[in-house]
C-alpha cells in the first residue's frame, strides 16, 4: 500500500481543516506579536533599565530565543510520544512568560520570564505545524501550514504595531511597555483548552501509536497494519540544508524585525510603530496570504528561492538608496523586499521539517530546523548590532544583501514536498517526491 491515508489525505477542504489551522496559528502570532512588541517599546525599556541597545537585545532577544531552542529540542522529541499530549501544554508556557511580564522589576526578571516564553514559542515552533501538516489533506497542506505559520506570524506583528500605537496615547512610557508585552498572553490563553481537546492526528495514530480502532473511529479510515511498510533512516544532508536554509533566513529577517523600528526607521525620519505599521498591512501580511494560497501549485523550493533573491537584490538596493533618495522612495524599497521575503521563505522555511521526514522522527526534525532558524536569531541578536557599530548600515545592508542571495542557491538543493501526500512519503522515503517530479515533467512534455 503506498499511501496507507490516502482515504483521509484526500478529503476536500473542510471546516474541521480550517480550525485547525487558526488553532495551530494562535501560536504563531504570539511570536509574531512578542517580538515585534518587544522591538517597538525598545525605547521605553532603555530608559527604564537605563540599558544601551546591545544589552538591552540580550535581556529582549537572546533569552527568548535561548527559550526557543531549548523548547523545540524537548518537545521536538516528547512529540513522539503523542502530538496530543503535549498540544496545549505549550500555549500555556506562552501565556505564562508574556503575561507575568507585566510585573517584572529587574533585567534578571525580564529574562527569566522571556526564557519562559520561548520555551513554549519553541515548543509550538515544533507543534503546530506538525499537527497542522498531519491534521491536512494533500493538496492544500501548504495552505494550511501558510496561514498557519507565515499569514499568522505577520498578523501578530500587526496587532502589536496596533496595539502599541493605540496604548501610546494614553498610557506613560513605564507603563505602556508592560501593558503592550503582557497582552502578547491574549492569543495564548485563547486556545489552550481547544489544542488539549484537539484528537491525536491521523499519521500518529497509524505509523506511531499503530492503533487501528482509534484510528477507524476518530477518522472513518481503514487500512491494514501489516501492509504497511515504513522507510528506513533520513537524508542528513537533506535535514542540514533545511536548517541553512531557516538559518539564513533568519540572520536577515530577525534584523529588519529588532532593529526596523529602531534604526531603520530612524533613519528614514519615520516614527518607529508607524514604520512596522505600514510594512506589515502595506506588504508583509498580503503577500504571506499570496503564499500560501499559491504555494501548493507552484511548489516550496521555488517560492523560497525567488523570494531570497529578492530580497538579496532589494537589500542591496536599499543599502546604495539609503540617504540619497527621498523617504518614500527607500521605504517602498524596503517593502518591496518584505513583499520577496513574505512570498517565499517568511511563509516557507518552516515546512521542510514537517514535510520531509517520517511521523516518527518528524518531531525532531523540525525541532532540528528550528535550532538552525534560532541560531540565525542570535548571529543577528549579537552580530547586528557590533556590525552597526563598526561599520555602520550600508557595510550591514550589503552583508544582509548578499547572504539572502545564496540562501536561494541552498533553497534550490532541497526536494519539492508540494501535493506529494505525508503517508507515501512515510512508506517510500524521498524517492517519493523524484517519482512524482518524473511524473510531472513525463506530463508536461
Amino acid at each position: 500500500m503506498e499511501e496507507p491515508l490516502k482515504e483521509y489525505e484526500e478529503k476536500k477542504l473542510n471546516s474541521f481543516h480550517i480550525k485547525t489551522m487558526l488553532i495551530a496559528g494562535a501560536g504563531q502570532i504570539v511570536d509574531g506579536y512578542d517580538l515585534t512588541a518587544a522591538a517597538l517599546v525598545t525605547t521605553s525599556l532603555m530608559a527604564y533599565f537605563g540599558s544601551s541597545l546591545l544589552t538591552l537585545s540580550t535581556y529582549l532577544f537572546a533569552s527568548i530565543i535561548s527559550g526557543n531552542i531549548v523548547g523545540a529540542l524537548i518537545f521536538g522529541y516528547l512529540a513522539k510520544h503523542g502530538r496530543k499530549r503535549f498540544y496545549g501544554v505549550d500555549a500555556a508556557l506562552m501565556t505564562l512568560g508574556a503575561l507575568l511580564q507585566a510585573f517584572v522589576s529587574s533585567p534578571s526578571q525580564l529574562v527569566f520570564l522571556r526564557f519562559l516564553l520561548g520555551l513554549g514559542i519553541g515548543a509550538d515552533y515544533v507543534l503546530s505545524p506538525l499537527v497542522a501538516a498531519e491534521y491536512s489533506n494533500r493538496k492544500d497542506r501548504g495552505k494550511m501550514l501558510g496561514i498557519s505559520g507565515g499569514v499568522m506570524w505577520n498578523l501578530g506583528a500587526l496587532v502589536s504595531a496596533v496595539v502599541t500605537l493605540t496604548l501610546g496615547y494614553f498610557l506613560p512610557s513605564d507603563i505602556l511597555w508592560r501593558a503592550v508585552l503582557a497582552l502578547g498572553s491574549v492569543p495564548a490563553i485563547s486556545v489552550i483548552i481547544a489544542r488539549r481537546r484537539y484528537p491525536e492526528t491521523p499519521h500518529y495514530l497509524l505509523f506511531i501509536k499503530r492503533d487501528l480502532k482509534e484510528l477507524g473511529e476518530r477518522y472513518n479510515v481503514r487500512t491494514f497494519l501489516e501492509n504497511v511498510k515504513r522507510v528506513s533512516g533520513i537524508s542528513l544532508s537533506v535535514l542540514l540544508l533545511a536548517a541553512l536554509s531557516w538559518y539564513l533566513y533568519d540572520i536577515g529577517a530577525y534584523s529588519g524585525v529588532f532593529f526596523g523600528p529602531s534604526v531603520i526607521a530612524q533613519k528614514l525620519g519615520i516614527n518607529g510603530v508607524l514604520f512596522e505599521l505600514i510594512i506589515l498591512a502595506a506588504f508583509s501580511v498580503p503577500w504571506n496570504f499570496v503564499s500560501a494560497m499559491t504555494n501548493d501549485r507552484l511548489g516550496r523550493r521555488k517560492l523560497q528561492a525567488i523570494g531570497f533573491v529578492g530580497m538579496g537584490l532589494t537589500t542591496l538596493l536599499f543599502a546604495f538608496l539609503l540617504g540619497k533618495v527621498s523617504a518614500i522612495v527607500t521605504l517602498l524599497v524596503y517593502g518591496i523586499s518584505s513583499i520577496f521575503n513574505s512570498l517565499g521563505p517568511g511563509t516557507i522555511v518552516g515546512f521542510w521539517g514537517v514535510e520531509l521526514f517520517p511521523a516518527e522522527i518528524r518531531g525532531v526534525t523540525q525541532g532540528i530546523t528550528v535550532l538552525g532558524g534560532r541560531l540565525g536569531v542570535l548571529t543577528t541578536t549579537f552580530l547586528f548590532p557590533i556590525l552597526l557599530a563598526d561599520f555602520g548600515i550600508f557595510a550591514t545592508m550589503i552583508t544582509l544583501g548578499v547572504i539572502a542571495i545564496g540562501a536561494a542557491g541552498v533553497s534550490m538543493m532541497l526536494p519539492e514536498p508540494a501535493r506529494v501526500s505525508l503517508s507515501k512519503i512515510e512508506v517510500s522515503g524521498l524517492s517519493a517526491l523524484r517519482e512524482v517530479k518524473a511524473q510531472s515533467e513525463e506530463a508536461t512534455k
